[in-house]
């Protein structure tokens, strides 16, 4: 892999406070029906036992099902490890009142050679889904990927997943060069948007 690709991974992974430090947060603060969210950020490692929970909790009753049919399956001692990589960083959206209701988690990785911001998962309560709160965590991280000049922000998304393909295509997300043909069998998708230079 090219020296610099890695280097700038390895830098933007050091980063104590990097939405803060960048000054990456997302100028968009109110919901769709007029509540105002405030997001805290931290590294995976720093997140509580209980914080942690939740954030589990909110992946489980979110996604679940999905994994259960998919090619995958389901590992919940994987998934817990992935969740608390020590590479791992959360953006956390918490209501007016002062509650958890959604996290976005990322890591800084080189993917086929190239310096990417990849979305590990973006999970938010049912009760808060459609009213703009995912497009603001995603807004920030895609300032984040510009500010540490990532080349692009790239997810994985189930196939059979419609809302989340219908998210990430409205934000502009199409698929990657590294996205399985139509024709391969698998049951996802890797999509991609190019950080603006």
């Amino acid at each position: 892999m090219p020296v610099d690709s890695k280097k700038l991974v390895k830098k933007a992974s050091q980063l104590m406070k990097p939405v803060e430090k960048l000054d990456c947060e997302t100028p968009r603060s109110t919901t769709t029906d007029g509540e105002t969210i405030t997001f805290e950020y931290m590294w995976a490692t720093h997140l509580s036992d209980e914080d942690f929970e939740w954030v589990y909790a909110l992946f489980k009753a979110n996604m679940l099902d999905m994994y259960q049919k998919s090619q995958w399956g389901y590992d919940e001692n994987s998934k817990r490890n992935e969740l608390r990589a020590t590479t791992s960083r959360f953006i956390i959206a918490i209501n007016s009142k002062g509650e958890k209701i959604g996290y976005t988690t990322y890591r800084f990785v080189v993917d086929h050679n190239i310096p990417v911001a990849y979305c590990w998962e973006l999970q938010i309560l049912p009760a808060y889904q459609n009213k703009g709160i995912g497009s603001m965590m995603l807004d920030t991280l895609e300032r984040l990927s510009a500010r540490t000049n990532m080349a692009k922000v790239m997810a994985t998304v189930f196939l059979y997943n419609a809302p989340s393909l219908g998210f990430f295509h409205k934000h502009g997300y199409v698929s990657d060069v590294t996205c399985p043909s139509d024709d391969s069998g698998l049951d996802y998708a890797i999509l991609s948007k190019e950080t603006p230079s």
